[in-house]
């Protein structure tokens, strides 16, 4: 019996059996592959996590336009479609990323779990924008509105020239009374030759929602008649207008006196 485990040992030493095993345990390739995969798929997976976290943050961006888009600064001055464009195309990325992840991490019964982080940031951003969408189209001033600022200092005049001499700079000129007795519920009118800017204060809510319309229909020919005969584009021209007030001036003009009193800015070309 002994001879016979001898004999046995020995033809194993001399390798009679060990013709099978490569066949059976192949070597090398197979077992070192599948970190490679791993790996590559890792890194595809985790790109997806970032493109789907950029279509979120668009989707919110674009949500807080259609909620409040007065109040958003920068954000609010980017149209609704770059922001939708930008979430719904990183949601797009994301998609065919999380598809080579998994493709790429090739075992049976693993990869559905691959790229998943990705897939729940792009149906979030999907949603946002959506969500966004619906608001914008149901409530294009948004659903919270800029409060309307009106800080004209209407009860006194030498206040409201001081105001606008700050804004469009000093009448060289002086400024002048334009007659108020003109139009009805009309407190005072004056102009300021030298910068083409006229304004006038009316007595109650009431007469300024009757006298509004007269004046800004005659608003650029009370400007040629006190500009110093000089002509005036009224394609340039802008009433800026409160509740109790009007002011009339050049657009930069208004735009500047819009910024410490706010109103609302209109153009006059329609008026000629």
């Amino acid at each position: 019996m002994a001879d016979g485990f001898n004999q046995l040992d020995q033809q194993l030493t001399d390798g009679e059996y060990g013709e099978g095993l490569p066949a059976a345990y192949p070597p090398g390739p197979y077992v070192n592959e599948r970190p490679v995969q791993v790996q590559h798929a890792n890194i595809w997976a985790r790109l997806a996590i970032i493109t789907g976290l950029v279509s979120v943050l668009a989707g919110l961006a674009l949500l807080a336009h259609a909620v409040a888009p007065t109040r958003l600064g920068v954000i609010g001055r980017v149209a609704i479609s770059a922001w939708a464009g930008a979430s719904l195309g990183f949601a797009l990325l994301t998609v065919v990323l999380v598809i080579v992840a998994r493709h790429t991490y090739m075992p049976a019964g693993r990869h559905r779990s691959v790229g998943s982080g990705g897939i729940i940031l792009l149906l979030c951003g999907v949603l946002f924008t959506v969500a966004g969408l619906v608001i914008a189209e149901g409530h294009p001033q948004g659903l919270i509105k800029a409060k309307e600022v009106d800080a004209a200092p209407i009860d006194s005049a030498q206040a409201m020239t001081q105001g606008i001499d700050r804004a469009v700079g000093s009448c060289s000129s002086g400024w002048q009374e334009a007659g108020a007795d003109r139009f009805v519920g009309v407190s005072h009118v004056r102009y300021c030759a030298s910068n083409k800017v006229a304004y006038a204060v009316f007595n109650n809510d009431s007469a300024a929602s009757l006298a509004k319309g007269p004046i800004r229909s005659q608003a650029a020919n009370l400007l040629d008649r006190f500009g110093g005969g000089e002509a005036l584009s009224v394609s340039d021209m802008r009433l800026l207008s409160g509740k109790r007030w009007v002011v009339i001036g050049n657009a930069d003009q208004m735009s500047r006196l819009q910024a410490d009193w706010g109103g609302q800015i209109q153009s006059l070309e329609s008026e000629r």
